[in-house]
Parts: structure tokens; C-alpha cells; sequence
């Protein structure tokens, strides 16, 4: 299996945002990163599944 490769960074978020972020990865039983990792694909898979119905007609009118 080829190990992938990850890109790190610093991000500052206010302490009760880091709260209900520690609480929400401790219930699903993965770390903070993890819990980031999982809410940032799925926004971006709602922003492209999103993107894509409105790009597949390109006549909106119903004509």
C-alpha cells in the first residue's frame, strides 16, 4: 500500500468551535484531525455533488 502524503498546518479557532470539535471526535471515536479530515470532504463533496446539479442543465428556463 503506497503511504500518503499529508500537508500540515497551524489553524486558530475560537475555544468553544475547539470544544464541540474535541466532543464531536471523541463520540465518533476518532482524533481532532480525523473530525477536521471527515468535515472538510464532506463539504466538499456537498460543494461539488452542489456544483454539478446546477451545472447539468445548463438551460435552467425548462425550455
Amino acid at each position: 500500500m503506497k503511504p500518503k502524503k499529508w500537508t500540515q498546518f497551524r489553524m486558530r479557532i475560537p475555544p468553544e468551535l475547539h470544544d464541540k470539535l474535541k466532543r464531536d471526535a471523541s463520540a465518533g471515536y476518532r482524533t481532532m484531525n480525523a473530525e477536521v479530515v471527515m468535515i472538510f470532504e464532506k463539504h466538499f463533496a456537498e460543494t461539488e455533488k452542489a456544483s454539478g446539479a446546477l451545472g447539468s442543465n445548463p438551460d435552467a428556463s425548462g425550455k
